[in-house]
């Protein structure tokens, strides 16, 4: 079986509206509802240092990190229980993650942990993600 989620729309702070690959999860042992950005062009889920806080999350080694701009930001690595699914599809896993020092980020997942649990599909003219759960 399968399923899929709609992009959704995003204001950006000059007032300009984009869509993005945008999932619901619930994620940690207090089960936060959240959305988070689907990036299959990041290595690892990126938590926000402002969620991890209110979360509480245990964290292990500091480590500099970069992405796309090169740029070494300070991250310290963890690890978190996801929930995610559709309907009576729904699936429980741990996912690694880097919560960086810098603030005013967005929630993203990233491939490690995550992307090996599913068939996943952009279909980006329709602005659509399909799920199949990989057996």
């Amino acid at each position: 079986m399968s399923f899929s989620f709609k992009y959704k729309s995003i204001r950006l702070l000059s007032g300009k509206s984009i869509f993005r690959p945008m999932i619901p999860l619930i994620i940690g042992e207090e089960k936060l509802n959240v959305f988070g950005i689907l990036d299959s062009g990041s290595d690892i889920t990126i938590i926000p240092k402002e969620l991890a806080e209110v979360m509480e999350i245990e964290y292990g080694n500091e480590n500099e990190v970069s992405g796309i701009s090169g740029v070494p930001v300070k991250a310290k690595e963890g690890k978190i229980k996801i929930r995610f699914g559709k309907g009576r599809e729904i699936y429980d896993f741990d996912v690694p993650i880097l919560v960086p020092e810098r603030e005013g980020l967005n929630l993203i997942i990233g491939r490690l942990g995550f992307f090996n649990q599913f068939k996943i599909t952009f279909f980006e003219a329709e602005r659509k993600i399909e799920f199949k759960k990989i057996v």
